[in-house]
């Protein structure tokens, strides 16, 4: 299929922002400044009020963002929905744009295949760090079967205070990635599509002065931020009130820091601007001890809701979309704005119909998924207007764990568990959503490649060799 677009397309550059929380900025009503060029670029353009991430993890949530795809239901299991789909960015070079990606998450690096389609791709893989390390050991242990991989996994674990010690921090500062991005901009003519992700919002959250004394009025040594750090995800449970202010005081410390570079990239850019559309929104959220947990392992709204927000040529001023939209919608809505007509294996529809009237999103449910291999879990969340489900199940057999049911309308911390209750509209609600997560997991398993297919098979012919089935 050629892929052309209309004659005035404009630029898109897609800004994604690690673990940034939609209620910790303005445009969504929070009380601190943490983010006014983000709330410019609202109030300019149109905001989703209720946009819904794929995943609770980033790699979960970004196969629906680049490939209109349904989240994997196995911790790595991006890169072969990457391999198998074609991606926007693949798209739109055969559209004839040029096309470019800046970052520095592991989880979106050309060991998952996230290079697909762009003429410039920088993961920051170049120089060495702790990250590079460990994904070079997953990966190598991942070709040596399940087992193998478990041992090689927990050496790791071992081995990572030293790796901390001996190798720099893996995390490439947003002023650098806004750098690269202008220095490719000003080497390229012609229509773009750039990506750019900032990771300076996830942990651990290590902010400068300048912008941490907007925010606290106290200072915070960096041996603290880095013990704060260890204790929320070691130790939960002992942070104190003051612990979590602080660590609230460093989050929104970094929200500050990326805000302002999107600020100098945006002015920056000039002229070229003018014929771009901005599209910003997260992976995912972060989560500080609502659910008794601290950063992002879970499938609560305080994860999934995440901001989005598009601006540029062609967009409505001030708008607030209200309705829920996935963010499997995001790539075939980009693809609409440019006039390209989305491929089939995209699944997302398209929101420009909202962004053009203003009118709310229709009712359709959002499916999201989470793995927590250290627990041997996972999770899997159906989503609508007012209504969450969530399962948990073994990664061992697939054996069903938990349920839960949240009436999102009076219980938007999603606090009291429905599951059981004798409740006639929680009760239709819940068959509702295994049906839909029912058939999800059919259509992953309809999906699965010819190479899975003959895996599955030789470890079934094993195992009734063996005689255990």
């Amino acid at each position: 299929m050629k892929y052309t677009t209309k004659a005035d397309a404009p630029n898109i550059l897609l800004i994604t922002i690690d673990a940034l929380r939609r209620d910790h900025l303005g445009c969504y009503g929070y009380n601190r400044n943490t983010s006014p060029n983000i709330d410019a670029l609202a109030s300019r353009g149109v905001q989703f009020m209720e946009a819904i991430s794929n995943g609770g993890f980033t790699a979960s949530s970004f196969p629906a963002i680049m490939a209109s795809a349904l989240p994997p239901i196995e911790k790595f299991g991006g890169k072969t929905i990457l391999e198998n789909n074609i991606t926007i960015a693949e798209i739109f070079k055969e559209a004839g744009y040029h096309t470019a990606a800046f970052h520095c998450n592991p989880l979106l690096s050309h060991f998952y295949g996230y290079q697909k389609g762009f003429d410039a791709f920088d993961d920051s893989f170049q120089r060495l760090n702790r990250w590079r390390v460990r994904m070079w050991i997953r990966r190598k242990a991942h070709l040596l079967g399940r087992s193998m991989a478990r041992i090689v996994h927990i050496a790791s674990l071992i081995m990572q205070p030293l790796l901390s010690r001996a190798l720099p921090r893996p995390i490439v500062s947003a002023e650098e990635i806004t750098d690269k991005s202008l220095q490719w901009l000003g080497s390229n003519s012609g229509n773009f599509f750039l990506w750019l992700h900032y990771m300076d919002v996830h942990e651990p959250y290590l902010p400068t002065k300048k912008y941490l004394r907007r925010f606290s009025d106290k200072p915070v040594k960096q041996k603290l931020m880095t013990s704060l750090g260890e204790k929320r995800q070691k130790s939960p449970g002992k942070l104190s009130a003051d612990d979590i202010k602080t660590i609230i005081d460093l989050y929104d410390a970094d929200i500050n820091y990326a805000d302002e570079q999107i600020g100098v990239l945006l002015e920056r850019m000039g002229k070229r601007l003018e014929n771009t559309i901005v599209i910003i929104t997260a992976d995912h959220g972060d989560e500080f001890g609502e659910h008794g947990v601290f950063g992002h392992k879970t499938v609560y709204d305080n994860l999934l809701r995440v901001p989005l927000i598009v601006t540029g040529p062609g967009i409505n001023m001030g708008i607030m979309v209200k309705g829920q939209a996935g963010l499997i919608d995001l790539s075939p809505t980009i693809l609409e704005m440019v006039g390209i007509k989305k491929p089939g294996t995209f699944l997302g529809k398209s929101l420009w119909p909202s962004i053009c009237s203003g009118q709310a999103i229709g009712e359709e449910g959002v499916i999201s998924t989470v793995v927590n291999d250290r627990l041997r879990q996972r999770r899997i969340s159906y989503r609508i207007p007012g209504w969450k489900y969530i399962c948990t199940e073994s990664l061992n057999d697939g054996c069903l764990l938990g349920e839960e049911v949240y009436d999102l309308r009076g219980d938007p911390g999603e606090t009291n568990n429905l599951y059981g209750v004798n409740n006639d509209e929680a009760d239709k609600f819940e068959l509702e959503a295994r049906k839909k997560i029912a058939q999800f997991k059919h259509l992953k398993a309809e999906g699965k490649t010819d190479y899975e297919k003959a895996a599955v098979k030789a470890k079934m012919k094993s195992l009734k060799k063996s005689g255990r089935i």
